[in-house]
C-alpha cells in the first residue's frame, strides 16, 4: 500500500475489514459496479424529470448533467495522467487490480451534479449526494479505491459542478448577444 496517503491504508483496511463481515460482504463484487452506476443513472433520469416538469428548470437541468459529463471526462484524464495504482484489498478472484485509481469517476459525476443543481433543486443534490456516500461505502467496502480517491473525487467535483454551469451560462449569454447576420 506504498500508493496510500497518510491513514489511507489503516482505514481502508479497517472499513474493507468490516464490510467483509457484514451480510452484504459475499455481495460487494456485484455491489461495486451496481451501486456506483446505477446511481449516476437514477440521478441523471431525476434531472430528466426536472427539465420535463418546467421550462425554467430546462436549463439548469441540462448545466448540471454537462457538469457531470465534464467530471466523467476529467475524472479520467486525471487517472491517466497520475496512474495511482488500486489498493486491491480483498476479493482478489474479482477485483481489476492496476492503476487509475485517482480520482473516484463516479463519485466525482455525482458530486458535480450535486453542487450544480443545488440552487434549484435541494431534493435532487441531497438524492445525488447520498448516491456518492452509498458509492464511497461500496468502494471502500470492496477494496478498490483509497479513501483520498473518493475525498479528492468529491472535491474536484464540486468544482466541476461550480464551474461548468457557469462557464456554459456565459457562453450562452455572449452567444446571444451577438448581432445576428455578421
Amino acid at each position: 500500500m506504498s500508493s496510500s496517503l497518510p491513514g489511507d491504508g489503516r482505514l481502508l483496511r479497517w472499513f474493507h475489514r468490516h464490510a467483509a463481515e457484514s451480510r452484504l460482504g459475499p455481495h460487494f463484487h456485484q455491489l461495486e459496479s451496481a451501486v456506483p452506476y446505477g446511481s449516476a443513472a437514477l440521478v441523471y433520469a431525476l434531472l430528466g424529470l426536472l427539465a420535463l416538469r418546467r421550462g425554467e428548470d430546462r436549463g439548469v437541468a441540462g448545466r448540471a448533467a454537462v457538469a457531470g459529463v465534464v467530471a466523467w471526462l476529467v475524472s479520467n484524464l486525471l487517472k491517466l495522467l497520475v496512474e495511482r495504482p488500486r489498493p486491491c484489498v480483498g476479493y482478489a478472484d474479482y477485483i481489476r487490480c492496476g492503476s487509475h485509481s485517482f480520482p473516484e469517476g463516479p463519485g466525482m459525476v455525482l458530486a458535480a451534479i450535486a453542487v450544480a443543481i443545488w440552487p434549484r433543486s435541494r431534493p435532487i443534490a441531497l438524492v445525488a449526494a447520498a448516491c456518492a456516500v452509498a458509492d464511497a461505502v461500496v468502494q471502500l467496502g470492496y477494496g478498490s479505491h483509497w479513501p483520498s480517491d473518493l475525498i479528492g473525487a468529491w472535491v474536484l467535483g464540486g468544482l466541476c459542478g461550480l464551474i461548468v454551469p457557469a462557464v456554459v451560462v456565459r457562453l450562452t449569454r455572449e452567444r446571444a448577444e451577438e448581432p445576428v447576420g455578421e
